[in-house]
């Protein structure tokens, strides 16, 4: 175990340090200020499930401690609540008691009954405490402690669907299958969502994709023209359209796709950023637009890319002149890239390094939905070893991709916190944790992966009211005024 542990994050440690870098943004939660370890269970159920990983892993181990063993010699332990509670005459005082309004009992004689089962309560929970005190100590002198320097993982028929998920997006990312945008997106979300079917999905998306093409072809637009694509795609999803359907011998008409401003940050539901809800619903938010544009891009074969400021990510593409036009979809503008300063949270150094205001890989695309996936995934069955397996090989592909790198973080607190309570739980003296190796690498690595989001990557958490005050600027008149001017522009040259 010690040469996996020092080989794991070593790895993590020559990483943190050798890379320096800035970052960029997108919604992902804070994972280094809260517990992500089995957050199913309470303190008390984490403390139990290590005094039993305690008893296993050490009579493995050490199975000469437990040759005479004589568990005949520990006291029984206090009767189980249920008979108590269950029994004749508990269960004939306790529903007098509670029908007292409607029938009529002799109130000495009750109240007398009353008060001995509340004292027999009382003695009965200490003496459970006691013994599980006692239990405590004598294990703690049968039972040798064994340190976990890991989390494990998670296995199922659930989590099995992340791990399929996980399988082909490794793929896509090492080469050995071909990347397929529209695919990609649909595992990560099925994972999630058992209800959506990859027909329903497809159905959804490819009855887009028809209105596009007749949005084109009844404006009388070149197919093969990139310019014109990413105009139709933008006018579908951004105007109200009216396409004649021949087929059906009958006009369509399809709404624009708005921003959904509840639990816009995914905070509640984690399907609120899913390209499958935006299908479903029409509304969306920073994560679900831009990413079904793509997916329309792609089947179009038009050449435009995602690009991320901080919480937030938006298209970007060039136009026939070579200039480079950006899509905001949450307004459903076209602006220019000075409306991403605005925000005031980019800073100089950031854009210079090409981390902000960058187009996305296809590659990096895919690592970014990687970490979709895993973020799903810790909110579905906390932080295990899995998480940092994903997360790991999302950052090979994509080194400067804050996401990742927070989960990175996430992981190893998470870790150095379940060390620190089982030495709290096995009474282990502080000195013993200053001179255990393992533990003070982990430590290491959670101090360096958490000052790599500080320091190297320039990581800053941005509150929701400037999230929501940038917002609120999009809807600006003047703004809007500037979108139309340009969307203009860009429409011309359609015409020449």
């Amino acid at each position: 175990m010690t040469a996996n542990v020092v080989r794991k994050f070593s790895l993590i440690l020559t990483w943190c340090l050798s890379t320096i870098v800035f970052a960029f943004a997108q919604i992902v939660p804070d994972l280094t200020s809260s517990d992500h370890f089995q957050p199913y269970l309470s303190d008390q159920e984490k403390h139990e499930q290590v005094i039993k990983s305690r008893w296993q892993t050490s009579r493995e181990i050490y199975p000469e401690l437990y040759k005479y063993e004589r568990t005949e010699y520990l006291p029984p332990m206090a009767p189980d609540p249920k008979s108590i509670l269950q029994s004749p005459t508990t269960v004939g005082v306790v529903s007098a008691y509670s029908n007292s309004s409607n029938q009529s009992i002799n109130s000495t004689e009750n109240k007398r009954q009353i008060s001995q089962y509340e004292s027999d309560l009382t003695a009965y929970e200490m003496k459970r405490s006691g013994q599980s005190e006692f239990m405590d100590d004598v294990n703690r002198a049968l039972y040798k402690p064994v340190i976990r320097y890991n989390l494990g993982a998670h296995d199922g028929k659930d989590v099995q669907r992340f791990v399929n998920a996980y399988t082909e997006l490794c793929g896509m990312l090492d080469g050995s299958k071909q990347i397929d945008f529209f695919k990609a997106v649909w595992i990560i979300e099925n994972a999630v969502d058992t209800t959506l079917s990859r027909q329903e999905f497809d159905k959804l998306f490819q009855y887009d994709v028809m209105l596009i093409k007749l949005l084109m072809a009844q404006e009388k637009l070149p197919a093969d023209d990139n310019m014109a694509k990413i105009m139709s795609i933008f006018k579908f999803m951004a105007d109200t359209t009216k396409v004649f359907l021949p087929s059906q011998e009958k006009h369509i008409v399809s709404k624009p796709m708005l921003y959904d401003f509840e639990d816009f940050a995914a905070k509640k539901d984690m399907t609120k950023v899913f390209v499958s809800k935006l299908l479903r619903t029409g509304s969306g938010q920073c994560m679900s637009l831009p990413m079904l544009y793509l997916l329309f891009a792609k089947a179009l074969n038009a050449d435009v890319n995602i690009v991320f400021a901080p919480e937030h990510s938006f298209i970007t593409f060039k136009d026939n002149l070579g200039t480079r036009q950006n899509i905001e979809l949450t307004g459903r503008m076209f602006v220019s890239t000075d409306f991403h300063w605005q925000s005031g949270f980019i800073k100089a150094e950031q854009v210079k390094s090409g981390i902000y205001l960058k187009p996305l890989s296809d590659k990096e695309t895919i690592s970014y939905l990687l970490t979709t996936l895993t973020l799903s995934y810790v909110r579905r069955f906390g932080t295990d070893d899995r998480v940092l397996e994903m997360a790991l090989k999302a950052r090979e592909h994509f080194p400067n991709h804050l996401t990742a790198n927070m989960i990175v973080a996430g992981y190893t607190r998470d870790l150095w916190h379940n060390v620190l309570r089982q030495y709290e739980i096995n009474r282990l003296p502080e000195a013993q944790l200053d001179e255990d190796s393992d533990a003070q690498l982990i430590k290491m690595a959670k101090e360096q992966s958490y000052h790599h989001l500080v320091k190297d990557l320039g990581w800053a958490k941005m509150p929701d009211w400037a999230y929501e005050r940038w917002l609120d600027g999009v809807h600006q008149l003047e703004k809007r005024k500037q979108h139309i001017v340009r969307r203009r522009q860009l429409e011309h040259q359609l015409n020449r």
